[in-house]
């Protein structure tokens, strides 16, 4: 199989960032399955050639992954093979559960599988569980409009970027000078940020999540970044920094923001896992309006995006020197992720044919842990759906959906007093 190995390099700053947070994870803590119709008259044959034609078009879906001397990373990326798709009559629900509950070995396998799912014999979803290494959200919805578009026979656009090409302009000397900014701003954070805040038990504990969606709070949140001149996720994550700083007493909150790294049109298209954590150092004075804070927050977000791709051994580097050692609650040792206690996520409408709006609240200790300690999802849309995951041993499941309402009081509360 060796002869199959068209290519090796180092990785890319997104490769290596979710590399070194999922080393100390369950094996399928990374595993994103999906479920996605099928037109009708859909064969499996055709559904087999698109899945092939989507795994020769995006080398990340072909790609295996070997550690080197000095816990290196090199990408091995394979050629395209037959996509060996099997048949199953079942719900698709339950298909995806068994797919995702298998651990993938990233140095042999290839990162998705996929099961065709029949109704009366007749194709009607395809479920494929795709290893979070090869693909971010975003990289997801573009598989899904094309995988729909080779389907129905509609042109895909030409063949896009590879992970390569981006790792050799990453790692490249002329990419020096934003590897130094980098670095700079974190230090500047780490110098400047609280004590790194550890989790009191040894390790983590089982997940906790509750979720909970809110009609009120998607059109508040749009008319306060309309009316402020800012981006709806600036808002969404004030909320969330007020609600934090009123459950826990804190004023002053270091929280890892997502980025998918995107910006430049050049790797927009480029199907893999672009996305790395930014920070976000911000102090909460219960007497500032809210609206001031919004603005000092987008901006200051805004800042740390320019720093969104960055080699992540740099950061544990830099995060020594300043104590940011180890892991907050046991989970992500030897990552950047493990210095956070809060995580904030916004997905957009990510999904949201998928995940329907429930206007109650829904708690449970089932469902993919990554293991941050305090983990909100943002989906938006109609509603605005807010998922919270807790991995700690202080905040249990009252804390976690007092939070949730506190955040839907304080996108709401805002918007009403502006227009009162």
């Amino acid at each position: 199989m060796q002869q199959s190995v068209i290519d090796k390099g180092p990785v890319t700053f997104g490769q290596l960032s979710l590399w070194r947070s999922i080393a100390e994870l369950p094996a399928v803590a990374c595993n994103l399955p999906q479920v996605w119709s099928l037109p009708p008259g859909t064969t499996a044959e055709s559904v087999e050639r698109a899945l092939e034609t989507l795994e020769r078009r995006h080398e990340s879906l072909r790609t295996r992954y070997q550690e080197t001397a000095e816990h290196g990373l090199v990408q091995l990326v394979w050629a395209a093979a037959p996509a060996s798709l099997g048949v199953v009559e079942a719900e698709a629900e339950r298909v995806a559960e068994e797919l995702a509950a298998t651990p993938f070995d990233l140095a042999a396998d290839r990162p998705w599988r996929a099961r065709l799912v029949t109704s009366s014999g007749e194709p009607s979803r395809l479920v494929v569980c795709f290893h979070h290494i090869a693909v971010d959200a975003w990289a997801i919805n573009q598989l899904q409009q094309e995988f729909q578009d080779l389907l129905a026979g509609r042109p895909v656009s030409a063949d896009p970027p590879n992970c390569r090409e981006l790792a050799a302009e990453q790692w490249s000397e002329a990419r020096q000078s934003r590897r130094r900014s980098a670095r700079k701003h974190w230090q500047q954070v780490f110098e400047a940020a609280p004590d790194m805040e550890r989790d009191p038990a040894p390790e983590a504990v089982t997940s906790r999540w509750a979720r909970c969606g809110s009609e009120a709070a998607a059109t508040a949140a749009h008319r306060t970044a309309e009316r402020l001149k800012v981006s709806v996720p600036s808002v969404l994550l004030s909320a969330f920094c007020v609600a934090l700083s009123r459950q826990t007493g804190r004023r002053r909150l270091l929280v890892a923001v997502y980025t998918n790294n995107r910006s430049d049109p050049r790797w927009e298209n480029l199907v893999a896992a672009q996305n790395q954590i930014i920070p976000l150092l911000v102090t909460v004075d219960p007497d500032e309006e809210f609206d001031t804070f919004v603005g000092r927050v987008h901006w200051e977000t805004l800042r740390s995006y320019k720093h969104g791709s960055h080699n992540v051994d740099d950061v544990l580097e830099i995060g020594r020197k300043f104590g940011y050692t180890g892991t907050v609650n046991g989970s992500f040792d030897g990552s950047v992720s493990g210095f956070f206690r809060y995580f904030f996520n916004y997905l957009g409408e990510y999904q949201k044919d998928q995940a329907p709006t429930r206007q109650d609240m829904e708690t449970g200790t089932a469902g993919r842990n990554i293991g941050a300690p305090l983990y909100l999802q943002v989906q938006d849309g109609e509603a605005l759906t807010c998922t919270l995951r807790e991995n700690s041993s202080t905040t249990g499941f009252d804390g976690v959906t007092e939070l949730l309402l506190d955040l839907q009081d304080v996108i709401v509360s805002a918007a009403d007093e502006k227009s009162a």
